[in-house]
């Protein structure tokens, strides 16, 4: 009997895995496995992906630079099986260029992505959708890849538990059949942990309440035409929302030269009213408009403190001071370049101050913000337009006291200084400067990753930060959003909000200003938790015994630990688990760039992941040797 490897979850990972497994087992002459399949969402493309939902809802990444294959020069065992990057995919479906793969295994797409496909650029964010209908042609390529001695059996349920029975597992799904495997890979994503006692408290209060989800499953239906809504998040979920109760309701955003966002809204009276909020209680910033793929952020100071550190490595010590000098130089060289006349000295001296300020003093493990600041004031007189980063670390520092009025004045504002930013791209220090923040994210978080550095404050509030300036909507949706405060359908209400369900409405309060609603959306995804998801597969896990929480000096993490060689999950006794797999998103306390797609030469930290775990699950398995080939499906 050949070995049998569960493979639970078909999105990204879940295809990469196959791919992997397929390159394995082919450079060694094939083998006798059969891989189960296990998800309740679209094979090949996942929930998040799934082909057939509405193409309002864009991806965050661009066509261009989003791929799943490897490439030459990657880090990986098995062979690299190159293939399309997406918007390669996108071309050759246009008939515009030709690709083996593409040749060999054909490429259609339904009519209704004619249009999309048409107008795709490198620099276009492609509907979900789209996206999803190249993760599932990618599948059936990795399927075919697979060698004759494989059999391939798919399960469309999900998994429910995970038990062991003498050297398998039992994987119970939610259909009532049991699959068994003698080595498994859980690549499920995105699963939600349970839901706090403020939620539960709103979810049983009779009014309306819309909790955290994938958005295009949260139930917006329920949000009804002129109805008050509060809304906390103001991320992607958000711009999700807000699209789909306007341009899903028939709602059309019209160019108009004359609006401060470019846009008019024509509205259909079936829009809700959002009341916005979130803990720093301004919108994401809209990513640049580059017309081309983003540039590389010069990070040198940045990468020669990583070189220089250390184990533990202190994020807020060590490596922040030198992202931030790295972030001033970037704002700098920018202005000096569009607008020389800005600078009241030599662009050299400005570089050579910000190398030579002390930032010892004002390094923090607890606060990113003394940095910002002592840059500032080193810098001050330098320039008639200076960097002031600690604004952006709290764009609404010093508003408490506004009233709605002012405060909404001030965000809308705000708002059209960030589109006309995004529009100068390349000739926007601003963006510059803010744009080696985001870019620091990766490499912070990979020196610091794996208990490498402490749990800091400092680190997390960056990486909040990073977000926000780094990972927000495409430009489009940040028009669509002031037109839609322009149109009388947004409410801002700040910072920090306190929120409570009684007589019969929702209240919600920032510093001295409140707004009530009928109806309560969570537009923001909280992360994985394996301590205490009410998921029945995580609860089965714990139970049995078969995963701890990654705890680096002792602290506790949302994360399942696991080994970085392979994947395998550490039992809470320490050893590595004979048979069991974590990849992706849960682990995201422990490893970086978990929720980030591959982006083509780049090395991708996924595919290294998927490509660690493939050849784990084939020596687990007891698969090394490819004992006796037996028939099966074939793609």
């Amino acid at each position: 009997m050949g070995a049998s490897i569960a493979i639970i979850g078909a999105g990204p990972r879940g295809i990469s895995i196959t791919e992997r497994i397929a390159a394995y087992l082919k450079e060694r002459g094939g083998g006798s496995v059969t891989l189960q399949i296990i998800d309740d969402a679209q094979l090949g493309a996942g929930r998040v992906w799934e082909t057939a939902q509405t193409r309002t809802l864009c991806m965050n990444t661009l066509a261009g630079a989003v791929t799943l294959f490897t490439e030459p020069g990657a880090t990986v065992g098995a062979p690299v099986f190159e293939g399309p990057t997406m918007y390669e995919w996108v071309q050759a479906l246009r008939g515009e260029r030709s690709h083996p793969l593409i040749d060999a295994y054909g490429a259609t797409l339904p009519d209704q992505f004619t249009e999309e496909l048409r107008a795709t650029r490198p620099e276009s964010n492609p509907s979900r959708a789209l996206y999803g209908e190249y993760l599932h042609w990618v599948w059936k390529v990795a399927l075919a890849q697979l060698p004759a001695g494989v059999e391939v059996v798919e399960h469309q349920s999900r998994a429910v538990s995970l038990t062991a029975e003498g050297d398998r597992d039992a994987i119970t799904l939610a259909d009532g059949a049991v699959v068994h495997a003698d080595a498994a890979v859980i690549a499920s994503g995105w699963v939600l942990p349970a839901p706090t006692p403020a939620q539960q408290a709103f979810a049983q209060s009779g009014l309306t309440y819309i909790p955290p989800g994938n958005p295009v499953e949260q139930e917006v239906s329920r949000l009804r035409a002129g109805e008050r809504v509060l809304v906390r998040g103001m991320g992607m979920g958000f711009f999700d929302l807000m699209a789909l109760t306007t341009i899903d309701r028939g709602g059309r955003f019209v160019d108009d030269p004359a609006a401060r966002s470019g846009l008019r809204y024509e509205a259909t009276g079936r829009e809700p009213h959002f009341v916005v909020t979130s803990g720093r209680g301004y919108p994401y910033l809209p990513k640049s408009e580059y017309h081309s793929l983003p540039p590389k952020a010069d990070l040198s100071r940045l990468r020669a403190a990583i070189d220089a550190s250390e184990v533990p490595v202190s994020f807020g010590r060590d490596l922040w001071p030198a992202l931030a000098r790295d972030a001033y130089a970037e704002y700098y060289r920018t202005l000096a370049r569009v607008r020389p006349g800005a600078l009241k000295v030599p662009l050299d001296a400005i570089l050579t101050a910000i190398d030579a300020t002390d930032l010892a003093a004002a390094a923090s493990p607890d606060d990113i913000l003394p940095v910002a600041i002592a840059l500032t004031a080193a810098l001050d007189g330098m320039s008639t337009e200076p960097f002031d980063m600690a604004a952006w670390v709290d764009p609404l520092a010093g508003t408490e006291k506004l009233d709605l009025e002012e405060l909404n004045h001030r965000i809308a504002g705000g708002m059209e200084v960030d589109i006309a930013e995004a529009v100068r791209a390349w000739d926007s220090p601003l963006k510059a400067g803010l744009w080696a923040i985001s870019a620091g994210r990766k490499p912070s978080a990979i020196a610091t990753q794996n208990g490498r550095g402490p749990r800091e404050a400092a680190l997390s509030q960056y990486m909040a930060f990073g977000q926000m300036v780094g990972s927000g909507p495409p430009l489009f949706r940040t028009r669509e959003l002031l037109a839609l405060f322009d149109a009388g359908l947004i409410t801002f209400l700040g910072p920090d909000p306190v929120v409570e369900a009684a007589d019969g409405r929702y209240t919600a309060t920032s510093h001295e200003r409140t707004a009530t609603a009928t109806a309560l959306a969570d537009a923001f995804l909280p992360g994985p938790d394996v301590r205490s998801s009410p998921d029945p597969l995580t609860s089965s896990l714990r139970e049995s015994g078969r995963v701890r929480p990654f705890a680096p000096g002792g602290v506790e993490t949302a994360s399942p630990e696991t080994d970085g060689a392979t994947r395998r999950t550490i039992r809470p006794d320490g050893e590595l688990d004979a048979r069991l797999h974590i990849v992706g998103i849960p682990t995201g306390k422990q490893w970086a760039d978990t929720t980030i797609s591959p982006m083509p030469g780049t090395d991708p930290l996924m595919l290294q992941e998927t490509d660690k775990t493939a050849r784990s699950l084939l020596i687990q398995a007891g698969d090394q040797q490819a004992v006796r080939r037996r028939p099966g499906r074939r793609y």
